[in-house]
């Protein structure tokens, strides 16, 4: 197994590229799907990328690409696992402005799995990124607070025993009756969306074993 050269990815990261070669190879797939042998305007996409990028690029940039469905797909199956077999609170844990100017990005990762790891139960969650927004304190009192640097969390847990000592969170009780359940959708999507932005992608997801 070769060793993975994450300064290149890095670069491949910053660019375009990885939307580009997923929007041909999605189109590709259609058409296969319909039949569809000769598009043109799908060639001559795929020539133009060929003049920007060279072909490692590209080849480098599926290789990201299918990493990051494989991701989601993991991640789909593990929520859905969880909203369905019982109750669960969905959080938000934000980081107070003392705790973000003192401490780095892997401390405070450091805190947010041993606070959930002290719940003793399966969770999952993951890193985001964003800006300032109003939140909801314990006691239901709108607040203005930050987001920036924050993580969204799903816990097999019907309440939170242990408060957040690293800033403010906001919580969400979530209640899944079956497999069908529209809140469901709703869970999977709120918090998949969250672990494919371009912003949290080179961050593993935080998850019970």
């Amino acid at each position: 197994m070769g060793v993975i050269d994450y300064k290149y990815k890095s670069t491949i990261l910053k660019t375009d590229l990885c939307k580009r070669v997923n929007a041909i190879d999605k189109q590709t797939y259609l058409n296969a799907q319909e039949g569809i042998i000769k598009d043109q305007e799908l060639d001559d996409t795929y020539f133009d990328l060929l003049m920007s990028y060279e072909y490692k690029d590209i080849k480098e940039a599926r290789k990201i690409n299918k990493a990051s469905y494989s991701r989601v797909k993991r991640l789909k199956e593990r929520v859905t696992g969880m909203l369905t077999s019982g109750h669960c609170v969905f959080c938000t844990f934000n980081f107070n402005d003392e705790i973000l100017s003192t401490t780095t990005s892997e401390t405070r990762r450091k805190y947010v799995t041993r606070h959930l790891k002290s719940f003793n139960c399966q969770y999952i969650a993951n890193i985001d990124f964003g800006n300032d927004n109003e939140y909801i304190d314990r006691k239901g009192n709108k607040r203005k607070g930050t987001s920036r640097e924050h993580y969204h969390a799903l816990i097999c847990i019907d309440k939170l025993p242990m408060k957040w000592s690293y800033g403010f969170e906001f919580l969400e009780h979530v209640r899944i009756k079956n497999s069908t359940d529209v809140k469901l959708s709703k869970y999977i999507s709120k918090l998949t969306n969250h672990a494919i932005k371009e912003t949290t992608k080179r961050y593993a997801v935080i998850y019970s074993r």
